[in-house]
């Protein structure tokens, strides 16, 4: 008798835990999913609610900046940990010990809405009672249902508000008139305006604030790892992210270019304004970042990075006026364009396109540079770029000015397509 009875079904409870283990893990990953889904969906539209603010502005543009530091500077801490000494010349290699995150880490992040449906299953699991289970789950049903709420009342206001066109919030005054070295009144009436139009306008205020902000947040995960040397890198990486933003300015004004084309003379300034401009708000920074990291670390790199930030700087005065010209990326005018998510127009082709080059012009000066003739090169290159891209920049503006203008007015890039074969 007492050998039947110790090969029968295990007692309590222990075997409905088992039985009923998948079906719970099943629910769980739909609950989720569905918790999932509708945050997802509720940061996008209270995102697109906040970008219609000044401190949503300032918030997308801190996103961007940590998304793209991550992106660019996030290897670092992981490469570092692997080659420690690789600043000093050695190459060796340090093993890494496979190893399990502490229990207090594993209590937070079970006791997050992501590891709801994981507690769900482990107490299903580990026969912990009907409550154990099915509280996680319907809290996960819960909170997304709450969620699924939040976001039918942010798309309601957003269908509700009636279209309207930018106010100005501030009175017309006369600005102060902005005096520059070397520079013409008409070219610093241009940066005047540029500067005032980088600080106020919706879609370029996120670009300045993102482009600013990522070589900081770079070279603040650089600094707490044992690559110190490779900080003054972060000089002309802040020259390539200033070049991303700058190469759909003429776009970006919108229809405004008509006064431009019907004043004699503008187009030059212009184009020299905006390279100026271009050079106050993102090259000398960087070339003066490149040389105080080089200062600070004393890197041998740092005479590299220094001229890599000049030359990449040069590059893009030069380049991003014509660029904008070439790819212009048409989208809401600027006269209604109140925050950054109205549709300002997608410029991923004009920055794919100038990233690899002023990527190479950040490394020329570390290839060929070093020696008297390298750096009498690199001089005599950046001083051809910055001489003759200007003058084919105004051409090209005399040439498709009216068909970007067109183009602008109707929306139909075809047209400016169009107009570009048949001047051709």
């Amino acid at each position: 008798m007492a050998s039947s009875q110790s090969t029968g079904p295990p007692p309590g409870g222990a075997g409905r835990g088992a039985r009923g283990g998948p079906a719970t893990a099943i629910a769980a990953v739909a609950a989720q999913l569905y918790l999932l889904t509708w945050a997802g969906k509720t940061v996008a539209a209270l995102a697109s609610w906040l970008l219609q603010t000044r401190a949503g502005m300032t918030l997308a543009a801190v996103q961007t900046a940590i998304m793209l530091a991550l992106s660019f500077a996030g290897w670092v801490p992981v490469a570092a940990w692997l080659l420690p000494r690789l600043g000093e010349g050695d190459t060796a290699l340090v093993t890494p010990t496979a190893g399990q995150l502490p229990e207090p880490v594993i209590d937070v992040l079970a006791a997050l809405p992501t590891g709801w449906g994981y507690s769900a299953a482990l107490a299903a699991r580990d026969d912990a009672g009907t409550g154990a289970v099915l509280l996680p789950l319907a809290a996960l049903l819960t909170s997304g249902a709450l969620l699924h709420l939040c976001w039918i009342a942010l798309t309601a206001r957003a269908l509700r508000r009636p279209p309207h066109r930018a106010n100005a919030r501030r009175p017309a005054v006369p600005a102060r008139g902005l005096s520059l070295p070397f520079a013409t009144p008409q070219v610093a009436a241009v940066v005047s305006r540029e500067l005032v139009t980088w600080l106020r306008d919706p879609a370029r205020g996120v670009e300045l604030r993102s482009a600013w902000l990522t070589p900081l947040l770079m070279a603040l995960i650089i600094a707490f790892t044992d690559w110190s040397w490779a900080l003054p890198l972060v000089g002309p990486a802040a020259a390539v992210f200033g070049a991303m933003v700058a190469i759909n300015t003429y776009a970006l004004d919108g229809t405004a270019l008509w006064q431009l084309l019907t004043t004699p003379g503008a187009l030059k300034a212009d184009v020299h304004g905006r390279m100026a401009a271009w050079a106050l708000l993102f090259g000398l920074p960087a070339i003066a970042l490149a040389a105080v990291l080089w200062a600070a670390t004393g890197s041998p790199l740092g005479g590299a990075a220094l001229g890599g930030a000049i030359t990449a700087a040069a590059a893009v005065c030069a380049g991003a006026p014509l660029l904008a010209l070439v790819m212009p990326a048409v989208g809401t005018d600027a006269r209604d364009r109140i925050y950054p998510g109205q549709r300002a127009g997608d410029p991923t082709g004009g920055q794919m396109t100038i990233f690899p080059v002023v990527l190479l012009a950040a490394i020329l000066p570390g290839v060929i540079g070093g020696s008297w003739w390298g750096n009498v090169l690199v001089a005599v290159l950046v001083a051809t770029v910055l001489g003759a891209t200007p003058a084919l920049t105004v051409r090209l503006l005399q040439r498709r000015g009216t068909g970007l203008l067109e183009a602008m007015t109707t929306g139909d890039t075809g047209l400016l397509r169009a107009a570009a074969r048949t001047k051709s």
